[in-house]
């Protein structure tokens, strides 16, 4: 089984172009790595109800939601309240985060990095080894900070939470056009039920498909690549 997972990137930066995102193609690789299945991706606008009406949609119908972003202790961190507003709980200073924060620091916390520590009530840490300040589990949402370089360190905490059955995945570069060879790709979607076929142009060293084939049946896959090797005449 794979769970599903829907994933919401947050902030303005992004939305306007300011910071080029970094992390869902990351994350989605890692996603397909462990098994999991990432069905719907988004990027919200620093927008307290725009926000909390999205991550309410996406909680609903997929097994888990994975926020990046919005979590740091400036005025446009909206993250946290939103998670507390659509799971309907308050935000609790959470006594290990101070902890761990003023280990870091060493001195006491100012008010600002006191408020990295207000986390939704009944939240699980996730772990951050870089700068200490943690990301949260709260319901089926898991909310990271926006810096690739943090996701990557905390992500592997989230392994066995996210574990399902992973994929196999083969692919096939043609130099013939999409259009050739679309008609064949139909008969092997039809003919291999269990492997899912998708088709990308490109450019690059004279190839113009790629064509990437997934299936959590090793022998369909091997079976629906060689269909297509020799249908194709590659």
């Amino acid at each position: 089984m794979q769970p599903t997972i829907g994933l919401a990137v947050i902030g303005d930066e992004i939305l306007l172009g300011e910071v080029a995102d970094e992390n869902l193609a990351w994350i989605s690789s890692e996603l397909f790595r462990l098994g999991a299945d990432l069905r719907y991706s988004c990027v919200l606008p620093d927008d307290l109800s725009f926000i909390v009406e999205h991550l309410d949609w996406m909680r609903e119908r997929f097994q888990w939601v994975i926020t990046t972003g919005g979590i740091g202790a400036t005025h446009d961190d909206l993250t946290r309240q939103a998670v507390a507003n659509v799971l309907g709980v308050e935000l609790e200073e959470n006594a290990e985060v101070i902890l761990l924060l003023e280990e870091k620091v060493k001195r006491p916390l100012t008010e600002k990095l006191r408020d990295l520590a207000k986390l939704p009530a009944g939240s699980r840490l996730v772990a951050n080894p870089v700068t200490a300040a943690p990301g949260f589990i709260a319901g089926n949402i898991i909310s990271l900070p926006g810096i690739p370089k943090l996701i990557q360190s905390m992500f592997g905490e989230l392994t066995e939470l996210l574990r399902g059955e992973t994929l196999a995945r083969s692919q096939l570069l043609t130099d013939r056009y999409e259009s050739e060879i679309a008609e064949v790709l139909s008969e092997a979607q039809e003919k291999f039920s269990k492997v899912k076929i998708g088709s990308y142009p490109i450019m690059e060293e004279g190839f113009r498909v790629k064509l990437v084939l997934r299936s959590r049946s090793v022998s369909e896959l091997t079976e629906a690549m060689e269909f297509l090797k020799k249908r194709i005449n590659t």
